[in-house]
């Protein structure tokens, strides 16, 4: 069963903090005690507009018509950001999946998992801002 406390949250955001680039604002708090949630409020990089040319066609996206937030899909990371975005988001993925398990099997209806990780850019009632 999913379960996340502050003690591993605690543990999870030393991690976090020494993968997250320089200049980055993000907050980290957890969410119904199984989920780990990041969001990043500014950076230095439009990460955004950050999609490959063609990630929305081969992912079937429908763009936030706001362009102010977005959540990331964890599960095809290449199709939200490529080259040094990318690597660094499989860092943080890495730091957050910290002491986490999944022994699932989908076929039998099974999930067991330490805890689910989320992450958004910017949130509806607080925007992302690219940082000057």
């Amino acid at each position: 069963m999913a379960f996340m406390n502050q003690d591993k949250k605690a543990v999870i955001a030393a991690q976090l903090k020494a993968v997250m680039p320089a200049g980055w604002k993000y907050s980290l708090r957890v969410s119904d005690h199984s989920t780990l949630r990041l969001l990043i409020a500014s950076a230095p990089v439009d990460l955004l507009n950050a999609r490959p040319d063609d990630a929305e066609i081969r992912a079937g996206y429908r763009i936030n018509t706001s362009g102010n937030y977005r959540g990331i899909n964890l599960c095809h990371l290449d199709a939200e950001f490529s080259g040094d975005l990318l690597d660094t988001f499989e860092a943080i993925c890495a730091a957050m999946n910290l002491g986490n398990h999944d022994n699932s099997d989908a076929q039998r209806d099974y999930f067991d998992v330490g805890h689910y990780i989320n992450i958004s850019i910017g949130a509806w009632d607080k925007p992302f801002k690219v940082a000057a």
